[in-house]
């Protein structure tokens, strides 16, 4: 009997954090749009920037049409920077399967003998749609300091914002945490114009800001 995809999750899940360094990774999530298998997030920025990379890998059992297949993961490029194809091929991918999948520009993971994972094609790098990057990354509790442009971890599994405080800097700087702060007059705008409309006085344009950069700005109060 043929193994279920989702007995291969934790399996490439573990070769994706060992292989790319990625410094998080999630087992099926996603948005409302669709869910992802498996989301890996690795820091690319050097020693100078806070820029970072979102890897999206679609696994497969080995059953699939490989054209469907390789079409589904090529979809995630909306969401991430690199997208990859993980299937079962303990005898590898075929020379034409191989052709589908550059031709489509996804990467390939070849799941081997031993459940042993080969990249076989690495994924182009590709520009995602923001919106709809930065909504994961939310949903994986990352979130971007509008000062330094690093990415920092903003919550945990029990609540979304754990690691920051809600506009309270005094608050942060006793805690060692971030700060959550919400644009009103960006939200005002964006409601008038039609393009937000939500409940009355009220806003959902968060925004925030590592501990690193509150404790500096600490420092201007001394």
């Amino acid at each position: 009997m043929a193994e279920l995809e989702k007995t291969y999750y934790p399996i490439v899940s573990k070769w994706l954090l060992k292989k790319y360094q990625c410094f998080k990774v999630a087992i099926n999530t996603g948005l409302k749009h669709s869910r992802a298998d498996i989301i890996g997030i690795r820091d690319i920025g050097g020693d100078l920037t806070g820029e970072i990379e979102t890897i999206i890998v679609e696994v497969k059992r080995g059953s699939e049409a490989f054209a469907t297949a390789s079409g589904q993961a090529f979809g995630y490029t909306v969401y991430a920077n690199r997208v990859y194809l993980a299937d079962n091929k303990p005898n590898g991918f075929s020379h034409e399967e191989i052709q589908i999948a550059s031709h489509l520009g996804i990467g390939l993971i070849a799941i081997g003998k031993m459940n042993r994972c080969t990249e076989v094609l690495s994924s182009p790098f590709y520009r995602p749609l923001i919106k709809l990057n930065v909504q994961l990354l939310e949903k994986m509790r990352l979130g971007k300091c509008q000062l330094c442009e690093s990415y920092i971890e903003i919550g945990d599994d029990n609540s979304r914002y754990t690691f920051v405080t809600k506009e309270n800097i005094n608050k942060a700087l006793d805690l060692e945490k971030g700060v959550i702060f919400w644009n009103r007059e960006l939200s005002d705008r964006k409601e008038k114009s039609g393009v937000r409309i939500g409940k009355e006085n009220t806003t959902y344009e968060r925004r925030f800001i590592c501990s690193d950069c509150i404790s500096l700005l600490g420092q201007l109060k001394k």
